[in-house]
């Protein structure tokens, strides 16, 4: 049995000595188990000096030694840069394993490691990117680093769909929100006009509606500042569908220009109109109508002084000219500021458009257009709290009809942080259409009358502009004549408007027998336009020739002193005055023209007599 003992023991130290062998010279080759995080945040490597990255430790060995036995250096680097990744590692464990990234990331470090042990093996098409094969230790653990950050990194949540815009609703079948409706966009503290069209969906024609917004103190319920007594604007007339035409040509729009209050809350508020108005068999009704407008508030700092989101919004515009004209190139400018007091903004990108719209359903462009063709402006940095003017030249479209349009604002920027922010802005901005007008001859009927008489003036003016001519009259001036005016009210576009008035001889012309015509008009806004024509007209005294009458062939001197002359030889006599006078100034212009000619007649007969005579000498 001791024997036996003996023998044992022998045989253990036999086995020992064998097995000391290869473990030196697992030693002396630098391949030692990586330090490994205890319990469940250990990640699972496995070690093997004769396979490849993730391998079992079982496959065949490479043709090419891992390393240098004679490096211990060398094996130093590479155990620990395990140990680095490992413990970089459980740094991001929780943010991966929030990320839900953790199962993918335990996978890449049974590789990664791997790779550290063999970097010299890392192909180029692997996880470590398009690097060259032969690998440095601190590249490769460089490298794997920011592998484990991206993993940590959660994946971008896609930007939520915009809120579509509210729709207009109404009270009343018939009176409704028109067509083209646009919700505007209210920047805090700045103006913006509310356009409100206006349609009659009904058969039969309304006439004096009143439109009221209702105003309330509470910013929740009316965003704007409370500037005026009163907001109450009128409509005339709004036709029906018996009156013919289209929707948009029986709307009317109204409009109003207000101040967006600084502390209005952000997002869409609901805008009440209340409409009165009189049917057309005499009776009253009333619709409440209901749109939308899009408020964007201002934003600062918060009270643990956090930044919050940076603002950028537009304050104002302008233009030069100051008044654009349908088909007029003008420079629009707007006055952007950065709300935020404690972020700068910079690599801002601003894209100017304007709203597209026509009333040619075959025909659809934009109102303005960029003389340059590019509709962007690139600005470098807007400080905290700073403002910023940025300038585009446009063009308006010669088209346009007389009324607001809206030009879009989207800027695209990045805080000092990197980063990106989206806003949207609007203006509006007003097309005046130059009025064109033409008038026709004038026909004045006589041309001449005496002082007492009446002559008679007819013409025709022409709206041959795309805008309405409102509150039209014509009035004749001159020192010689009194009378002469007329109202002509308004006068569509194409359509025409005529004049038949009658004036009244005041004193004798003195001069060349001009008589001013002024035409004056209104446009949309109610300013009014002047515009002056000429015309002919002479007035004479009364015209009396002595010896057409003889007293003493009707009555006795003595008896003409005796007694006055009877009314009726008064009126004759005045009658046939004026018809001398008439008939005199008639005669002295027959009288000229037959005179002139007879001179033009004259002067060709000479003429004729002087080419016979030189024939006659020629023949000779």
């Amino acid at each position: 049995m001791r024997g036996y003992k003996l023998w044992k023991r022998a045989l253990l130290f036999a086995l020992c000595g064998m097995l000391a062998i290869p473990v030196g010279r697992m030693a002396g080759s630098g391949m030692v188990m990586a330090a490994q995080p205890a319990g469940n945040d250990a990640v699972q490597v496995k070690e093997g000096d004769t396979t490849k990255p993730g391998g079992t430790g079982s496959g065949t060995p490479d043709s090419t030694p891992v390393t240098n036995p004679s490096d211990p250096a060398e094996a130093k680097d590479k155990i620990d840069a395990k140990r680095v990744i490992v413990d970089y590692y459980k740094i991001w464990k929780d943010k991966i394993k929030s990320a839900g990234n953790e199962a993918a990331a335990q996978d890449y470090m049974q590789r990664a490691v791997g790779d550290v042990s063999k970097p010299e093996e890392v192909p180029a098409e692997s996880s470590l990117g398009s690097q060259q094969t032969k690998f440095g230790v601190d590249t490769v653990t460089e490298v794997i680093k920011k592998e484990i950050d991206a993993y940590a990194t959660p994946a971008p949540t896609p930007d939520p769909e915009p809120e579509p815009d509210p729709t207009p609703s109404s009270s009343n079948s018939n009176i409704m929100v028109g067509g083209n409706w646009v919700t505007p966009v209210a920047n805090a503290g700045q103006y913006v006009n509310v356009v409100l069209p206006v349609v009659n969906m009904g058969e039969d024609m309304v006439r004096d509606a009143v439109v009221t917004p209702a105003i309330s103190s509470n910013s929740a319920e009316w965003p704007f500042e409370i500037e005026q007594s009163s907001y109450t604007q009128t409509i005339a007339d709004l036709p029906g569908t018996s009156n013919g035409g289209t929707d948009m040509d029986r709307r009317r729009e109204l409009t109003w220009t207000l101040k967006t209050r600084k502390d209005a809350p952000s997002g869409y508020q609901k805008l009440t109109f209340n409409v009165a108005f009189k049917n057309s068999d005499g009776t009253f009704d009333s619709a409440t109508l209901e749109t939308y407008v899009n408020v964007v508030g201002t934003t600062g700092t918060s009270a643990d002084g956090t930044s919050s989101t940076p603002r950028v919004i537009v304050t104002g515009f302008s233009t030069n000219p100051e008044v654009v004209h349908a088909g007029a190139t003008f420079t629009l400018t707007l006055h952007m500021q950065n709300t935020s007091q404690s972020t700068a903004v910079k690599n801002m990108l601003f894209d100017i458009q304007a709203a597209s719209e026509s009333t040619d359903t075959n025909y659809v462009a934009a109102a303005f257009l960029p003389t340059s063709g590019s509709s962007t402006v690139f600005v470098d940095r807007i400080p905290a709290g700073g403002t910023k003017d940025i300038s585009m030249e446009l063009e308006a479209r010669s088209d346009l009809a007389q009324k607001p349009y809206v030009v879009n604002v989207t800027m695209d920027y990045e805080d000092e942080n990197v980063n990106a922010y989206k806003n949207t802005a609007n203006v509006s901005i007003p097309v005046r259409q130059e009025a064109r007008v033409e008038i026709s001859n004038i026909d004045v009927m006589p041309e001449a009358i005496e002082v007492g008489s009446e002559s008679n003036v007819m013409f025709s003016i022409y709206n041959t502009g795309k805008t309405q001519l409102f509150n039209t009259s014509v009035k004749l001036e001159a020192e010689s004549i009194s009378g002469g005016e007329s109202y002509l009210g308004n006068i569509a576009p194409g359509a025409t408007g005529n004049v038949d008035l009658y004036v009244t001889g005041q004193m004798a012309t003195m001069d060349d027998g001009l008589v001013k015509i002024l035409i004056t008009y209104e446009d949309e806004a109610g300013e009014a336009t002047t515009i002056e024509k000429e015309m002919t007209l002479y007035v004479s005294e009364p015209f009396y020739d002595e010896g057409m009458f003889d007293d003493s062939m009707m009555w006795g001197e003595e008896e003409q002193q005796k007694k006055g002359l009877p009314m009726w030889a008064i009126i004759l006599i005045v009658v046939l005055v004026l018809a001398a006078g008439v008939t005199a100034i008639v005669l002295i212009r027959k009288r000229k023209k037959k005179k002139a000619a007879a001179a033009e007649a004259d002067l060709l007969e000479d003429e004729l007599m002087e080419e016979n005579s030189l024939s006659e000498e020629d023949e000779e």
